[in-house]
């Protein structure tokens, strides 16, 4: 028979689960009435579960380990105990707590119950462990239908799963074992994975025979699979079967499919049909009009969803000062921004980095610096979002030095990271310093340089007139990506009157696109500094001939 003290505190921990700032208080108590000694087994699972669902998971094993070396009955622990502290190791992915904890299992005997069973399988699938988890799948006396939904989920994340799934699955057909709903879901998501149709549509036929077509979450994997091949005709035909049982997330994939094609037109529509829609709806909308390069239009729906009275939150914000960012609309950004402070939007990292890049791009890098110096945590996105915005308003001598603390601080540049510093280097002229990052990149950071990053090269390169180096590094490219790095070379041929190198590219740039209008200016430019006016003239004609001449503006007087 339970204490009416023990009770309380039971019942205290079913109710405040999410108070997690009391477990510890709950413990000490536990420590000092007694209850760890008398009643080991329901105080120590309802503290661990506690734990195990807190933000210090470590907490979970600490407290199991405390009541095994206090415990005068060392066999506390029961089914109940060892899933929650499995859960804990995965949130730590702690592999070798893990396997301690499996080692106790068998240990005490539980090895044969089919929850902790289960728990176990969950465990090594999490945390990728597969030959672990197959053998233990495969020494198990008794399996349930998790047992198999277990063993097949964790193989979605393995790199031939659609063969490991479906070996699985009809593993699980010939020992006449009933799938259920889970188990379809699983087979459609492994299908996505496949560079063929064939497999999901074997699935879906099953799911059909088997009688699982009104069941919702089989429908939205089917949704899923369908909008992932793009196959939008068979996506909407499972969306309109759903009649009145589809829910946010049927419409949510059907949305998605759309935007991720460009019809987001196609898309609005759809979403405006929805009564009711939730901040992840009007999400997906706002950041697939930033996306399509459309950011008036994404401001115009913060507009209506501020009407509807849906509240943002901070993944609204990174989308919206994103779109301020392309509009270079420094007002709106600082709206935003006062929104952001005035409303408690959560503030994290990636809001942060988002108003770093709105106004840095908006021209206010004082106000960018203020945001960076304040943030008490900065990843290499904030970085690169920082440097970036230097080097743009031209600062390259601050970019760089920002770079030094980056990697003083210890955190990894990314590529991106390289294309910032490096177009630094390019408009201040540090052409030293960017070659010695460009080594350092390959050499240090062991980063595969990109077509970014030749272009930051051979800008840099061109400007400080060094083009024969330059004219190497476009070798380097891929024929269809020259065309740019020529355009460069070109112009910096005509700066600094170098006809040789000048001849070779003009005849590289004509080669790649002979009817570009961009080609023929260019050439007749550089013909023209050359004093050849016979090739001036011939290109003048060619471009009458190919009816390329530029359009002719207009101006107006209000």
């Amino acid at each position: 028979m339970y204490s009416k003290h023990l009770l309380k505190i039971l019942l205290f921990l079913k109710q405040k689960s999410n108070n997690f700032k009391f477990n510890d208080q709950i413990l000490a108590q536990t420590i000092t009435t007694g209850l760890s000694l008398t009643h080991p087994t329901p105080t120590c699972n309802c503290l661990i579960r506690a734990y195990s669902q807190s933000p210090t998971p470590i907490k979970a094993v600490l407290a199991y380990n405390y009541f095994i070396k206090i415990g005068s009955n060392s066999n506390f622990a029961d089914n109940y105990t060892y899933p929650a502290l499995l859960k804990a190791c995965c949130r730590l992915s702690s592999i070798p707590n893990g396997k301690q904890l499996h080692a106790h299992v068998i240990k005490t005997g539980l090895d044969c119950d089919i929850y902790v069973a289960n728990s176990l399988l969950h465990f090594y699938g999490f945390l990728a462990q597969f030959t672990d988890a197959r053998f233990l799948f495969d020494k198990m006396s008794k399996r349930d239908i998790a047992s198999w939904n277990t063993i097949m989920g964790a193989y979605t994340t393995s790199s031939n799963s659609i063969i490991e799934i479906m070996a699985f699955f009809k593993r699980l057909m010939c020992e006449n074992v009933r799938a259920d709903n889970i188990t379809l879901v699983i087979l459609l998501s492994a299908c996505v994975q496949e560079p063929k149709l064939e497999f999901g549509r074997v699935v879906h036929d099953f799911v059909i025979k088997m009688g699982f077509g009104s069941i919702l979450n089989v429908n939205n994997a089917l949704l899923n699979m369908y909008t992932k091949y793009k196959e939008m005709d068979s996506a909407l035909k499972v969306f309109d079967e759903l009649d009145h049982w589809k829910d946010v997330v049927s419409y949510t994939i059907l949305i998605n499919g759309y935007v991720e094609i460009g019809l987001i037109d196609l898309g609005i529509k759809i979403f405006h049909q929805i009564i009711d829609k939730d901040v992840g709806l009007w999400n997906l909308m706002i950041h697939a009009y930033v996306k399509a390069k459309r950011p008036t239009n994404a401001l115009e729906l913060f507009k209506k969803m501020g009407n509807e009275g849906v509240m943002p939150d901070q993944n609204t914000m990174v989308s919206l000062l994103a779109a301020c960012a392309s509009l270079l609309d420094l007002q709106y950004g600082r709206l935003l921004h006062m929104f952001i402070n005035s409303n408690n939007v959560k503030q994290d990292v990636y809001v942060k980095t988002a108003l770093i890049d709105m106004y840095s791009k908006c021209g206010s890098v004082e106000e960018a610096l203020v945001i960076f110096y304040k943030m008490e945590y900065r990843d290499v996105f904030t970085w690169t979002a920082m440097i970036e915005g230097l080097a743009n308003n031209g600062y390259g001598n601050e970019a760089m030095k920002f770079f030094m603390r980056m990697e003083e601080e210890g955190i990894q540049p990314n590529e991106a990271t390289f294309v910032s510093v490096l177009t630094g280097c390019s408009h201040s002229g540090f052409v030293n310093e960017g070659s010695q990052l460009f080594k350092k990149m390959v050499e240090v950071y062991s980063l595969q340089p990109k077509n970014e990053h030749f272009g930051c090269l051979i800008d840099l390169l061109s400007r400080a007139g060094l083009l024969y180096q330059a004219e190497e590094f476009v070798k380097l490219l891929l024929p269809e990506e020259r065309f740019t790095a020529y355009k460069i070379l070109l112009s910096a041929c005509i700066k600094y009157s170098e006809f040789e190198v000048g001849e070779k590219v003009a005849y590289e740039m004509v080669k790649l696109k002979s009817h570009s209008h961009e080609t023929h200016v260019l050439l007749s430019n550089f013909h023209a500094v050359a004093g050849q006016w016979e090739r001036v003239a011939k290109t003048r004609r060619m471009m009458k001939e190919l009816k390329t001449r530029k359009n002719p503006g207009f101006s107006s007087v209000s």
